[in-house]
C-alpha cells in the first residue's frame, strides 16, 4: 500500500450540490447527508500575511487554523469549494480550489485545504 493511500483520521464529507434558492437562483451548499470518509489530515505552516493575520485579529478572540487533507486516491467523489468537513466534531470548510499533484502516475494525488475560523 503506497503511503499516498495511508489514511489516519476518520471524518464525515459533506459533498457540495446544487439547490434553488427562495429566489429561483441556483447556488450550491453542502449537502445534508454526510459520507464518511477515512482521510490524512496534517497541518499546514503559515508564515507571512496569513499568520501576521491570525495574530492581529482581535488578539485572540478570532483564530483560523488550516489543515490539509487527502483523500485515497480511490476517493470516487469530487470535492467542490462548498464541501464541508466534520472532523473531531467540529465543521470545516474547503478553502480553495484542489491541489493536483501528477508528476507521475506513481505519486499523483489530490489534496485540499481546510479551514476553521
Amino acid at each position: 500500500m503506497s503511503l499516498l493511500d495511508k489514511s489516519t483520521d476518520d471524518v464525515i464529507v459533506y459533498l457540495q450540490e446544487a439547490g434553488t434558492d427562495e429566489d429561483g437562483n441556483t447556488r450550491t451548499r453542502p449537502s445534508d447527508v454526510g459520507i464518511p470518509a477515512r482521510v490524512r489530515i496534517q497541518v499546514i505552516g503559515q508564515s507571512g500575511t496569513s499568520s501576521r493575520r491570525q495574530e492581529q485579529d482581535n488578539e485572540g478572540f478570532e483564530s483560523e487554523r488550516v489543515y490539509s487533507i487527502r483523500f485515497p486516491r480511490s476517493w470516487p467523489h469530487e470535492i467542490g469549494m462548498q464541501s464541508q468537513i466534520e472532523w473531531q466534531g467540529k465543521r470545516w470548510v474547503i478553502f480553495g480550489d484542489v491541489n493536483v499533484y501528477n508528476s507521475s502516475p506513481r505519486t499523483a494525488h489530490k489534496t485540499y485545504t481546510i479551514k476553521r475560523f
